[in-house]
């Protein structure tokens, strides 16, 4: 690997219209929030966007039965749009509905719209919806709307994870008689949800306004307003900050924090994320339908190189998936390592004659996903490994045509399969398109439906041990290079921390989660 592989990341941005700014300016006002966002979104749909650009807005427009308390240190629920739950059956869930819940047109809520926006996720009403089940709704057969008050929602078997599924954001509730009137497409460009922001304004990709919702049945929105603006710059987000043109930004990498830390009137907050950057590889594809290629492709990087080089030492070198310091760790599982000469040998045992391998990316959604790129494209060359880089543009090419894709493998909930159901299920796209194929490894399923649907905590742990094994060392279906390290920045008048027991990228803006120093 080449030094110069890293010669692109921004030094210190040379921003000199930054350090020559007159000072930061004021909030524009006590009660808005203006937020310079990477990446933003094409539509609002609760239950069909499922990107981390997206859970920077769902969480504060719509509402689940279940919520999760975000400032709870372990996994809490609390009651949302549900005032009571409890289990009938080991598949079914009876839930008493909080009443004269008003949704953003002034309609009430009624069992009727929770049932219509969960069922068209459990069923796939929509091929919109399939990410969303394939990550968390697969075992749900239905909801019923028993009675005004009570809705019942039956999985397909037993579930132990049912509670904490319908807690998750894409199980929020809409209108059923605003989306049948409107359209699915243009319901998701004019949402309504029952959470404490309302949507004023979307401009998909660009800005998205909310207002407080008056008639929020929970105490109300902190934040009169909050303006998200796209900025996918680094640099045009860290002057708008310093200028004043925004209060709050996302992303910033650790090699960027010093241009930020000693300046007056601003913070920073920063975390390792419980995330995984991935390159999903096409089991599918030749060479990549080698399980020694897939191996020797994960053998030749130096994870701690990309750590030191891209990201100050703060991000975490992973040893499986799973991530250190979870409730949900298994300790001593050490599977992934640097090992050249290995990587090396296992190319020769497999034939590899050096045919291209392309290493597809997105240039701007993963924070230095471009630079990451180019340097596994050297270590990769370093072992003998012919390596094509291809730039996509975004999540909506045909996976099919890919040989690999970078992706994100977020911890979604505090569990064994917090970030794993969400992304290595048969209901998953990379199973649907087969870029994953876990029948290669028989012992795979069983392993998983232990996991899954057993309600013995010891049972569960030790088949997920031998699962980390077969995914890393014989299926090989993925490269996990990092957990990355960002930081938010803001006016050191907001006061806000990082939301616990969510996934990655939630921007709550809730009572109890932020406030505005006047």
């Amino acid at each position: 690997m080449t030094r110069s592989t890293f010669s692109s990341r921004p030094p210190a941005i040379g921003l000199i219209a930054l350090f020559t700014c007159v000072g930061l300016a004021s909030l524009a006002a006590s009660q808005e929030l203006r937020v310079g966002v990477q990446s933003h979104v094409r539509a609002l749909d609760v239950q069909a966007e499922t990107s981390n650009a997206g859970a920077q807005f769902l969480h504060n427009i719509y509402d689940t039965l279940l919520e999760i308390d975000t400032t709870a240190q372990q996994l809490k629920f609390k009651p949302g749009l549900a005032v009571s739950w409890q289990r009938v059956a080991g598949d079914t869930l009876e839930i008493k509905l909080r009443p004269n819940v008003k949704f953003h047109d002034g309609s009430v809520m009624t069992a009727d719209d929770v049932a219509f926006s969960l069922n068209r996720v459990f069923k796939i009403a929509l091929p919109a919806f399939r990410s969303s089940n394939g990550r968390f709704f697969y075992n749900f057969d239905r909801a019923e709307a028993v009675d005004a008050s009570t809705v019942r929602v039956v999985a397909k078997k037993p579930d132990p994870l049912m509670e904490i599924l319908l807690a998750a954001r894409n199980a929020g509730v809409t209108s059923k008689a605003h989306v049948e009137h409107v359209g699915f497409d243009q319901s998701g460009l004019a949402p309504i949800g029952t959470g404490p922001y309302r949507v004023a304004s979307f401009k998909p990709n660009q800005e998205v306004i909310l207002e407080r919702f008056d008639d929020f049945w929970g105490e109300k929105a902190p934040l009169q307003r909050i303006r998200y603006v796209r900025i996918p710059e680094m640099a045009p987000r860290i002057t708008a900050l310093v200028n004043g043109d925004v209060d709050f930004i996302v992303q910033i990498p650790p090699d960027q924090e010093h241009l930020l830390r000693n300046r007056p009137n601003i913070k920073l907050v920063g975390t390792a994320w419980p995330m995984f950057h991935v390159y999903v590889l096409n089991m599918s594809v030749p060479p990549l339908d080698n399980p020694k290629i897939r191996r020797a492709l994960n053998l030749a990087i130096d994870r701690d190189a990309l750590v030191k080089a891209l990201w100050d030492g703060k991000a975490v070198v992973p040893k499986s998936h799973q991530f250190p310091g979870t409730a949900s760790e298994i300790p001593g599982v050490n599977l992934i390592r640097f090992d050249p000469a290995e990587a090396q040998k296992l190319l020769r045992e497999a034939g590899y004659s050096g045919a291209p391998i392309t290493l597809n990316f997105q240039q701007h959604y993963y924070t230095y996903g471009n630079l990451a790129a180019q340097a596994v494209a050297d270590m990769w060359k370093d072992v003998g490994i012919n390596v094509k880089l291809q730039v996509i543009e975004g999540f909506g090419q045909d996976p099919k045509t890919l040989m690999t894709r970078d992706w994100s493998n977020p911890l979604y909930y505090p569990d064994l399969l917090g970030a794993f159901d969400t992304h290595w299920t048969k209901s998953s796209w990379v199973s649907r398109d087969k870029f994953f194929l876990p029948e290669l490894a028989p012992e795979w399923e069983k392993l998983y439906s232990v996991i899954r649907f057993s309600l013995d905590p010891n049972e569960r742990r030790a088949a997920h041990k031998r699962l980390l094994e077969v995914g890393e060392t014989e299926l090989v279906p993925w490269v996990l290079l990092y957990q990355p390290y960002e930081s938010f920045a803001m006016n050191d008048r907001v006061t806000w921390s990082i939301p616990h027991n969510v996934r990655p990228y939630v921007l709550s803006f809730r009572a109890g989660e932020i406030s505005v120093r006047k």
